[in-house]
């Protein structure tokens, strides 16, 4: 049984059933996947989104290199060795979910590429991985005016710009290996 030792009153500290540093990078999210269907069933949580987000950039800097930019840069997420701005967007899906669904919104296009990382909300598993230029991606778009944003279709992604998945599914690998030097 491992503490968690962040509790301000060490009586409230709870006792995990498991020991996390144990466990690898895959391991931990398939956990936390386990855990977010119970808070999902106990309405507790109503999306399955963290920590995607900053799952899907450390996956990307290990695919292209570079330098992750600071979080509160709005039009990209990463610089590569290139030079090309970047900005990763990420979604978890059910495969058995037939709906149609949206990446999160775009809100600037001041960026070279985009890549997009498809992953499945039971395992976490890479479905697909895929790059579009800046005006792919606009072009893509559908445009919605009370968010001042514009909406990017999975489907759309799908069928459009250059497949890295090979690519994507390597770095993501070789998660567990040690840290990479920006």
């Amino acid at each position: 049984m491992t503490p968690i030792e962040s509790a301000a009153d060490p009586a409230e500290a709870v006792t995990l059933p498991f020991h996390p540093q144990e466990l690898t990078v895959r391991q931990l999210l398939a956990s936390h996947v386990a855990v977010l269907d119970e808070l999902l069933r106990r309405g507790i949580v109503r999306t399955r989104n963290s920590p995607l987000g900053d799952l899907a950039e450390t996956i990307a800097l290990r695919a292209y290199g570079g330098t992750l930019a600071p979080n509160s840069e709005k039009s990209y997420d990463l610089t590569t060795h290139q030079g090309r701005r970047t900005q990763v967007k990420a979604r978890l899906v059910d495969p058995s979910d037939r709906r149609s669904q949206n990446f999160s919104a775009f809100r600037s296009f001041d960026f070279d590429d985009a890549l997009f990382l498809l992953f499945d909300a039971t395992s976490y598993d890479l479905i697909w991985a895929r790059v579009l230029t800046a005006e792919a991606t606009r072009a893509i778009g559908r445009r919605v005016e009370h968010t001042n944003s514009s909406a990017i279709v999975i489907r759309n992604v799908a069928a459009a710009g250059i497949d890295v998945t090979t690519t994507v599914r390597a770095a993501y690998g070789s998660i567990d290996a040690s840290p990479i030097n920006e």
